[in-house]
């Protein structure tokens, strides 16, 4: 079935018009089974901004975690997702009106990051995973560039948010979710990345600000990982 080519400023129409009806109906419905089911607890939602551009940088461990940012969330959100998902009408309906947009992961793509600007510049919260694709354990494995670009790019602040408890409930191979206690924990904004009077950042401020990200959302996760009575980072590598 051929890939349905979906255009910043399409995303930006649609999903302004969708985004109320997803963000009343499907989050509230989504809070109500993930709170029932996975016994979840969120805290720290009120450091997300109401309103302006946003980044919300999400650790990745499960599937599971892009649905639950969004139901924690007291905002409709946009998302990254990979392009493979985009293919047909229907299917590409479903995506927009989710709120996702599609991304190629296997080169630098320029449309989804000309999307994502769209909608950071159209005042939307937008949710990038700093690790990229799904990872396993406690460690914050480095963060791609994407993040510290985007939020300098477009200066808007990063939100750090560290989910624990979905590696055990539906990690990589796992089909059907496990009822087993998931933490949701929002970090304070970050302010984006310092640029010069031509709005251009350098390479070293970008890979300082990404450090500076990794450490905020190591420390986040070890945080939520004790609280679950799961390994940290620390555990597995002592000093």
């Amino acid at each position: 079935m051929k890939q349905v080519e979906l255009r910043p400023e399409d995303l930006e129409a649609k999903g302004r018009v969708v985004g109320l009806v997803t963000h009343f109906l499907v989050k509230r419905l989504a809070r109500a089974v993930f709170g029932a089911y996975f016994r979840c607890y969120t805290r720290g939602r009120r450091k997300l901004p109401s309103k302006g551009g946003v980044i919300i940088a999400p650790t990745h461990r499960s599937n599971l975690d892009t649905p639950l940012v969004g139901a924690s969330a007291g905002r409709s959100l946009r998302y990254f997702a990979k392009s493979g998902l985009f293919r047909g009408p229907v299917t590409t309906w479903l995506m927009v009106t989710m709120g996702a947009f599609p991304v190629r992961r296997e080169m630098v793509d320029r449309s989804a990051l000309n999307a994502a600007l769209t909608v950071l510049g159209a005042g939307k919260a937008l949710v990038v995973f700093p690790e990229g694709e799904r990872k396993s354990g406690p460690s914050i494995h480095p963060l791609l560039d994407g993040v510290a670009w985007l939020a300098a790019k477009a200066q808007v602040p990063v939100v750090p948010v560290a989910i624990g408890g979905t590696e055990r409930a539906m990690g990589k191979g796992v089909r059907m979710p496990r009822p087993r206690t998931v933490r949701i924990v929002w970090g304070e904004p970050l302010a984006p990345p310092e640029v010069d009077k031509r709005g251009r950042q350098s390479r070293e401020s970008l890979i300082q600000y990404s450090a500076e990200l990794h450490d905020i959302l190591q420390r986040m996760f070890d945080e939520v990982q004790q609280e679950l009575g799961m390994p940290t980072a620390a555990s597995r590598h002592p000093e």
